[in-house]
């Protein structure tokens, strides 16, 4: 009857690795669930029917926390398993947008949020490259790689819109060799992308961001980041000193983790409650939903397009 922690992408694993260490539960490798067990899980859009093939088989005798990090344009969410895994489970989210849209379009309720945390290495490295960004390719992405190489020949300019540096190690070898991180979204319409930006913060990094959607979000990342509405141009100015990684961390945790914890908390001992009266975990924290008749072990995976970040 414990707390356990699993990722099922290798974008999360440090956040995985971080939450592990912080609160002291157990980082999962091989998934195998546990009766009153509860399950914090990164990436469950990338295993969701999975994770309900193994709830239907052990008669949801453990429980789940969806840590959502799809965005509402997300294919993700187009995944009937994915939406019965969040309508069955509890579901936090990183961004304050989602949780609006996901009641609206779906019925889901988001209980509480979390936020992404990065170790913090005192790495002392040549930051060599002056700009650098991160992230799938789109036309918008690319026309601005091209305008920061043709005005700023003299910048060392290093873009990677192919995921090169996806295994945080990479990433975080990259980023230390990074001044300046660019945080541009894919979509429109976005929550503020901080999974990127924590990142970059974490590795000393000066972050300069499109804004989002979020005003409050934006408020809030103001002390840490430079926010502009034109990248190309950003570039050239002298960026301001900022509020670093360990102010943001310490507000963050102020401001998110009580909550989350709770839910946390309350979760688990339903759970343990359960255990002795034959009940299931998503009845201790949601309505229940309607059964899928081809949630089994011998259903085919339906298998979308991944979000682009």
């Amino acid at each position: 009857m414990s707390i356990k922690i699993i990722t099922a992408h290798p974008i999360f694993n440090e956040n995985a690795v971080v939450m592990s260490q912080k609160y002291k539960w157990e980082l999962e490798k091989d998934f195998d669930p546990k009766p009153n067990d509860l399950y914090i899980v990164f990436g469950a859009h990338e295993i969701s029917h999975q994770l309900l093939d193994a709830q239907y088989r052990n008669k949801s005798s453990f429980g789940y926390i969806i840590l959502n990090s799809e965005q509402t344009n997300s294919q993700f969410f187009k995944n009937k398993y994915y939406l019965k895994l969040m309508k069955t489970n509890v579901v936090c989210d990183y961004n304050a947008i989602t949780p609006e849209w996901l009641r609206t379009n779906h019925d889901i309720r988001v209980f509480s949020y979390f936020y992404f945390e990065f170790m913090k290495f005192n790495v002392e490295t040549k930051r060599e490259y002056d700009v650098v960004f991160v992230g799938s390719e789109n036309e918008k992405r690319s026309s601005i790689y091209k305008q920061l190489k043709e005005k700023y020949p003299d910048l060392n300019i290093y873009f990677d819109l192919e995921w090169k540096h996806q295994s945080p190690e990479k990433l975080t070898d990259l980023l230390h060799k990074a001044k300046v991180v660019l945080n541009m979204p894919y979509y429109t319409d976005n929550a503020l992308e901080t999974h990127r930006i924590n990142k970059a913060l974490s590795c000393d990094c000066q972050v300069i961001s499109l804004r989002s959607c979020d005003e409050d979000a934006n408020k809030f990342y103001d002390d840490y980041i430079t926010f502009t509405d034109d990248i190309v141009s950003q570039v050239g100015k002298e960026l301001e000193p900022k509020k670093n990684y360990e102010d943001l961390v310490k507000a963050l945790s102020q401001k998110i983790n009580p909550h989350f914890l709770f839910v946390i908390d309350q979760v688990h001992k339903k759970l343990i409650s359960l255990s002795s009266t034959n009940g299931t975990p998503t009845e201790a924290v949601q309505e229940p939903t309607t059964t899928d008749s081809d949630i089994s072990s011998n259903a085919e995976t339906q298998v979308s397009m991944g979000d682009k970040v």
